[in-house]
């Protein structure tokens, strides 16, 4: 029964320190974070220490023997921490600037880290020689607890060190009955197993709110596309469009550049639909799409309008330059041949061309390609037309 109960117990602290683990990105972020605070708390416990320091330099001094050695050394500890801190607020500044190597902001956390325990030991220890005390440590401690995202791994060996050190610092220099001795160790021991629960509280919340915050921005990119794109063919569709033009004409009323917009349409699709089903023309539709595609200009749009209408936005284009695009798009779909329920078919697709002339609404431009692409159905499909003016 107890090597099942050690097994079960086993399972969990497994199962819980897995949980514990995240990628590399959840990491540099718990870094970055790290080193913002390094940087807005330091130069407040650099004025803490010195004030500190000033506070113990001001009082009348003992006249000799263990408490004047006690006080000297507070008062050199508090000052050279204070000067320290004050140097990594410096470093914190350099390094938290973007496109530092997340390594090189990993070694200054743990150091900072490393180093406010070593400060709470060792002015703990300094505390020693007139008292039996261990807040310094407790301090230093919750601090590096509370301010630093640690991982739980490096924080747990990070910690052990401290009170090992702690440990054995307090039987090295005796002066102490056995009991006080005893009762320091385990009073720091407490401290940090409490300082340590405190980091990993600190982890567990900076890990859930980062991958809840991932899946809110994951969730938000999957609405927006939804927004702006088209299911079928992946292509981006009419609202997409719509702020497309509307930014294009801006530049086209102050003359900066020439736009067109062709309207493009299959001709007899109904009939692929009548004999392949409707399954195999979306497959024409999305193979369409990629050639299409694969056409345009990397600055031009295409957007799938709706049905089997297809519109393009052809920006730094004119409308003869328009047409002369449209005939090759023409041709192209043409002589292509599309490969549907294992049978080759040809399609024919009619275009309408109309000009961005920055003076009338978006809704304007879809009406003039429009009666373009009408007037090319009516032409005898498999047409280009261009709008009249």
């Amino acid at each position: 029964m107890t090597m099942r109960w050690l097994r079960v117990r086993w399972r969990l602290l497994r199962r819980t320190l897995s949980e514990l683990r995240v990628d590399e990105q959840t990491k540099n972020l718990a870094i970055e974070a790290s080193v913002k605070r390094i940087f807005w708390t330091a130069p407040v416990l650099a004025l803490g220490n010195f004030l500190a320091g000033l506070s113990f330099w001001l009082r009348s001094a003992p006249a000799a023997g263990q408490e004047l050695l006690w006080q000297n050394l507070v008062i050199g500890a508090n000052f050279t921490v204070s000067l320290i801190s004050g140097l990594i607020w410096l470093l914190a500044w350099r390094i938290k600037r973007p496109g530092t190597s997340p390594k090189v902001q990993a070694v200054l956390v743990y150091g900072v880290a490393a180093y406010v325990l070593a400060v709470g030991l060792v002015i703990s220890l300094i505390d020693q020689l007139v008292m039996s005390s261990v807040t310094p440590f407790l301090l230093c401690v919750t601090i590096v607890g509370t301010f630093y995202y640690l991982y739980p791994h490096y924080a747990l060996a990070l910690f052990s060190l401290a009170y090992l050190i702690f440990h054995r610092a307090l039987i090295v220099m005796g002066g102490s009955s056995p009991q006080i001795i005893h009762s320091n160790q385990v009073n720091a021991l407490i401290v940090t197993a409490l300082g340590f629960a405190l980091s990993l509280l600190s982890w567990i919340h900076f890990r859930t709110i980062t991958l809840q915050q991932r899946t809110i921005r994951g969730q938000q990119m999957k609405l927006s596309e939804l927004a702006y794109q088209d299911p079928l063919t992946g292509l981006p569709n009419r609202r997409f469009m719509d702020e497309r033009i509307k930014a294009e004409v801006a530049l086209v009323k102050s003359g900066c550049t020439e736009s067109s917009l062709l309207m493009c349409d299959i001709d007899h699709f109904k009939s692929v639909n009548d004999t392949y089903g409707h399954l195999a023309g979306d497959d024409l539709l999305r193979e369409l799409a990629a050639l299409l595609q694969s056409s345009v200009r990397e600055n031009s749009t295409l957007v799938r309008l709706g049905g089997e209408e297809f519109v393009i936005l052809a920006p730094g284009t004119s409308l003869d330059e328009g047409k002369r695009f449209a005939e090759r798009l023409r041709k192209l779909v043409e002589n292509h041949r599309f490969l549907i329920c294992g049978h080759e078919v040809r399609i024919t697709m009619s275009i309408g061309v109309a000009a961005l002339t920055g003076s009338e609404d978006i809704r304007d431009y879809y009406n003039r390609a429009d009666r373009a692409l009408y007037a090319a159905k009516e032409q005898g499909r498999n047409q280009v037309s261009v709008e009249a003016r």
